[in-house]
């Protein structure tokens, strides 16, 4: 009997992982002071009168063109990189993508620092995906990471892309996709900080380091590399302990092991062999059912996963009854002895 598909565990991936992955805002807003506050840099009336322009402007573009004048008149100011980090914020807003593919594409002529430049090419990226021209927002990525290898910013944007692309049955990213989301938590495990980036930024992507294993998890599941997505749902699960869908995804693969392990058992001619198997045979459904528990306690009042815990509670009554001379006596108190405190 199998309790779950393949089918079944990318729909539920569809339906829950990944339904907005972004990173923080910095939060700068368009107005860079005046001299009299003590934290800003001391620059000229005129100085300060160009960059007031560019928070008068009325609208992004404008603000662009306000900016290309501040810079080309002044390309040593100490407002510079406030100025490019609080346009970039303004980009990554943007709702309409036509629009914020020409901003993000503008602002790459007016700030041609590689810094600048990683500010603005997630968003570029995002509009280019936005406007479903998903060859064009990879070959961007890639572009900046010819020279940029270890931009996180970058490596986990195109990650994220290519699940999302994996996730509606659009395997054509896949490959590269591993590969940067590979190199992007190869950084992050490593502790190895960008050049540039800032603490808070650093720190979003080490805090959400469990997503990231779940989106290569996720890629590796679609991809039919059963072996490596379990190690990926695993290292998630052991990041998050307490996130009901690592475990989700894992009952699949546990149960396609288990599957695998009762079919050649059961072709196997009696004998001491076929005895010495069958334990193995026992210990892969138990990893079932125990991956069950943890996944129906941890996943108990998260209203996205409702219908999910539903049918791993069905699941769940199935194997145990199998394992259990048809009885369920015990297996609440299994689930039970998974539950923690929600926060």
């Amino acid at each position: 009997m199998r309790i779950r598909s393949f089918a079944a565990s990318v729909a539920l991936a569809s339906g829950f992982f990944l339904s907005g992955w972004s990173a923080p805002v910095k939060g700068h807003a368009l107005s860079f002071g005046s001299q009299e506050k003590s934290d800003q840099p001391k620059v000229s009336a005129a100085e300060q009168k160009a960059a007031d322009a560019i928070t008068a402007a009325p609208d992004p573009a404008a603000k662009l063109k306000a900016a290309a004048a501040f810079v080309k008149k002044y390309p040593k100011s100490p407002l510079r990189a406030r100025v490019a980090i609080a346009l970039a914020d303004l980009i990554t807003d943007v709702k309409d993508a036509t629009q914020k593919i020409t901003l993000a594409q503008e602002y790459q002529t007016i700030f041609k620092e590689p810094a600048d430049q990683e500010l603005i090419v997630p968003s570029l990226i995002d509009g280019l995906a936005e406007a479903k021209r998903l060859d064009e927002a990879f070959a961007a990525g890639a572009e900046f990471l010819k020279t940029n290898p270890d931009s996180v910013r970058v490596l986990v944007k195109l990650m994220l892309l290519g699940t999302e692309q994996a996730k509606q049955r659009n395997g054509n990213f896949i490959p590269q996709s591993l590969q940067y989301g590979a190199r992007a938590i190869e950084l992050i495990e490593a502790k190895k900080m960008p050049a540039g980036m800032d603490e808070g930024s650093w720190k979003y992507y080490e805090t959400n380091l469990a997503s990231w294993h779940q989106s290569m998890g996720i890629l590796n599941l679609v991809k039919g590399d059963r072996a490596e997505a379990r190690n990926r749902f695993t290292k998630a699960s052991e990041l998050a302990p307490n996130d009901a869908f690592n475990y989700l995804m894992l009952v699949d693969i546990f149960d396609a092991e288990y599957q695998d392990l009762a079919k050649r058992y059961q072709a196997m001619p009696s004998g001491n062999a076929k005895n010495t198997e069958y334990p193995k045979v026992v210990a892969a459904l138990d990893k079932v059912i125990d991956t069950l528990a943890r996944a129906i306690a941890t996943a108990e009042g998260e209203t996205r996963l409702a219908p999910a815990r539903q049918q791993a509670l069905k699941d769940l009554e199935v194997y145990y009854k199998y394992r259990h001379d048809n009885s369920t006596e015990g297996m609440q108190q299994l689930i039970d002895k998974y539950k923690v405190a929600k926060p």
